[in-house]
């Protein structure tokens, strides 16, 4: 026992004396811990959105401006035509796209039913489900504020749509990360291997150079 909080004492008096083990040991952590707490985060802000209306009218206008105004999103492009929708989301011009059935306004007066479509990219499952959750809460209340100016029961159907990975597969989105994890691991042993067979060389050749010398 004795020899091993000897040994103990020694790598820490190593550690110590040592001024980039410290900042490797102790500075490196420091800083990733704040800089992760800050980078990585699950919260959604400023998604681009795509709309695509095919109705126009005032209420329509009020949930797209109600979308805009969150910290959520950011209406950055109009859509005419739905050969448009795949187009926008293989270039990643937006991240989610709302398309307004023709006669929204109409059909919210006279049915009290209208809907909404949200077409989200799913090859990011976790990324798609939180945008579409978001504007669907966001499109709740503005049902429910509708509900309290008219004072009639209404309501607005999102129908979400999700391209690319409509079975919510995540191995499609981990699979990759884990093959590059893995790779990462096996280049920093097969380089922690040739380090130590280089330095067993260097350490044993000295040894060796004395009995080839007098062999010659």
């Amino acid at each position: 026992m004795k020899q091993f909080i000897s040994f103990v004492r020694k790598e820490f008096y190593h550690i110590f004396r040592d001024l980039r083990t410290m900042l490797i040991l102790l500075g490196m952590p420091v800083v990733q811990i704040i800089l992760f707490d800050f980078a990585i985060t699950t919260e959604v802000k400023n998604v681009k959105v795509a709309v695509l209306d095919f109705s126009k009218d005032v209420s329509t206008r009020q949930i797209i401006d109600k979308l805009d105004a969150s910290d959520y999103f950011n209406v950055n492009k109009i859509l005419y035509d739905n050969n448009e929708i795949e187009e926008t989301l293989r270039k990643s011009s937006s991240d989610l796209i709302i398309v307004f059935e023709a006669g929204f306004d109409n059909n919210l007066r006279h049915t009290g039913k209208a809907r909404v479509q949200l077409i989200a990219d799913a090859t990011d499952p976790n990324n798609a489900t939180i945008l579409t959750s978001y504007a669907s809460n966001i499109i709740a209340d503005y049902q429910q504020s509708r509900i309290m100016q008219q004072q009639s029961p209404i309501q607005i159907i999102p129908q979400i749509k999700l391209l690319y990975n409509p079975g919510m597969q995540s191995a499609y989105n981990f699979v990759p990360g884990v093959m590059g994890l893995i790779l990462m691991l096996i280049c920093a042993m097969m380089t922690s291997i040739s380090s130590k067979h280089s330095a067993s060389c260097v350490f044993f050749s000295p040894l060796f150079l004395p009995t080839f010398v007098a062999s010659l």
